[in-house]
């Protein structure tokens, strides 16, 4: 029996050794980083900036898949369910980590629970253009248009859910008019749909509308934030414009399941870390205008908190819905 018992003992402990992983054999195979939005979007651009980078410091491909759908909701149910062992990770944004929470009666994960936040990547200012062939060239001239032509107003998003959904939903609020949303898959889809005169405007970062504005498709009116952003200096905040101050950054960060290892978590952490130093990756950030955000787990869990909190009161304040 005593030698039943090591045997035992020794088989449990093998097992055990079989699933446990040493920090410094993770990884051992690709990662997939799952991106819960449609190509060409802020989000899906950071994620791919980051995705290389990791590939080259962590020595092991770092495969970008896309999967949209009900607001970043489908990829990141699919996240949630994968197995805690740090190679199958979400690339998530305001949208999914925060909005969704209030914005769905049900959703397919939880956000909180389901989770275990590795590190902030990007953070910038949103802007809103609209389609060239508006007769307005500023914020207050675009309000006089909606006001008169009522029906006339829609604004595209990335999908329902999506920051852009809610930051148009809170800009209309705050200016006080009327606009019906118009969800598409990705952000590149959604300004296409404004440069093309589909959607009378659009909400996204400063970086992915440039080409529509620079082939001039589309106008830049407002940045919305609490101060003109640096890298569109010449753009005025919507406060400047004469209306209540609106501010919508964009975000976005890795999280991974729910009790994946903290040696696990660290790594990535510091491998995320390292790469947003890195004078290409602050050029890449620049580009999407937005800026690196070096962040601990623990730091990127309360801003994600703060966050879920201030958009739950404007999907009340707004009326948004998960239509």
């Amino acid at each position: 029996m005593k030698v039943a018992a090591t045997l035992l003992a020794l088989a449990c402990l093998a097992g055990a050794g079989a699933h446990a992983q040493p920090a410094d054999a993770y990884p051992s195979k690709a990662i997939r980083l799952v991106v819960p939005f449609g190509p060409g979007g802020p989000t899906d651009i950071a994620a791919r900036a980051i995705a290389q980078k990791l590939s080259t410091s962590l020595g092991q491909p770092v495969v970008v898949d896309n999967k949209a759908g009900a607001g970043g909701s489908v990829g990141a149910a699919e996240v949630a369910r994968s197995p805690a062992d740090g190679y199958t990770l979400l690339y998530g944004s305001s949208s999914t980590l925060a909005v969704n929470p209030s914005l769905y009666a049900k959703l397919p994960y939880d956000p909180v629970r389901a989770f275990t936040p590795v590190a902030m990547v990007a953070r910038g200012p949103q802007v809103m253009i609209i389609h060239a062939g508006l007769p307005a060239n500023n914020l207050k001239e675009f309000v006089d248009y909606a006001r008169k032509n009522p029906t006339a107003i829609n604004y595209s998003s990335a999908g329902v859910g999506s920051i852009g959904h809610l930051a148009g939903a809170l800009l209309l609020d705050n200016l006080g008019i009327k606009g019906t949303h118009v969800p598409y898959r990705s952000g590149a889809l959604a300004i296409t749909a404004v440069a093309s005169g589909e959607a009378s405007f659009t909400v996204d970062a400063i970086g992915t509308t440039g080409t529509a504005v620079s082939s001039g498709r589309a106008r830049t009116l407002a940045v919305l934030s609490d101060k003109r952003s640096p890298f569109a200096p010449g753009v005025p905040t919507v406060a400047e414009a004469g209306f209540k101050t609106v501010s919508a950054d964009f975000w976005s960060g890795l999280v991974a399941p729910a009790g994946t290892p903290p040696a696990v978590v660290q790594r990535l952490n510091a491998a995320v870390v390292s790469a947003l130093h890195l004078p290409e990756m602050v050029a890449q950030m620049k580009q999407l205008g937005a800026e690196g955000q070096a962040s601990t787990p623990a730091e990127f869990a309360r801003f994600i908190d703060e966050e879920t909190r201030k958009w739950s009161g404007v999907v009340k304040s707004t009326g948004a819905t998960a239509e």
